[in-house]
C-alpha cells in the first residue's frame, strides 16, 4: 500500500511484515518487475536497506538500482567496516554515488564551517 505524505508529491511504500526469506524475495523476478514499475511511475525511488555488513538485502538490490549511497553514522561506523561495505558493493558492480556521514556533533557557537575532503578511490 502506498501512503501519500506531506509535502505533496512524496509517497511511501512500506514493506509490511518481514518474510521468512527476505533474500529470496528481493532477488525474485517479481521484485525486479516492481522496481521497473516504480521506475516508470516515479521521478526518484529511494530504497532504504539494513546495513550491508549485517544482512544481504543491499547486496541483492544494488545491481538492480541506478546508484547506491552509503550511509555511515559518526562515532559508530568503523573505518574497516566502511571499507568492507564499499568492497562488497564493488563486487556486485554497484554504482556507488557517494557516502553520507550522519550523526556528526557540531562544535562551537553559531558559526557554520564547511569543509571539503577528497578521499580518492582507495
Amino acid at each position: 500500500m502506498v501512503h501519500v505524505l506531506e509535502p505533496e508529491g512524496l509517497e511511501l511504500l512500506t514493506t509490511g511484515p518481514i518474510p521468512p526469506n527476505p533474500a529470496e524475495l528481493l532477488g525474485s523476478v517479481r521484485m525486479a518487475e516492481l522496481l521497473q514499475e516504480l521506475k516508470n511511475s516515479y521521478d526518484i525511488v529511494v530504497l532504504d536497506t539494513p546495513p550491508i555488513i549485517a544482512v544481504t538485502d543491499a547486496m541483492i538490490l544494488a545491481p538492480q538500482v541506478s546508484g547506491v549511497l552509503l550511509v555511515l553514522r559518526a562515532g559508530t561506523a568503523v573505518v574497516e567496516m566502511a571499507k568492507e561495505a564499499k568492497e562488497q558493493l564493488e563486487r556486485v558492480n554497484a554504482r556507488i554515488l557517494g557516502a553520507v556521514l550522519n550523526g556528526v556533533k557540531r562544535k562551537g557557537g553559531g558559526d557554520y564551517h564547511y569543509y571539503y575532503y577528497y578521499y580518492g578511490n582507495d
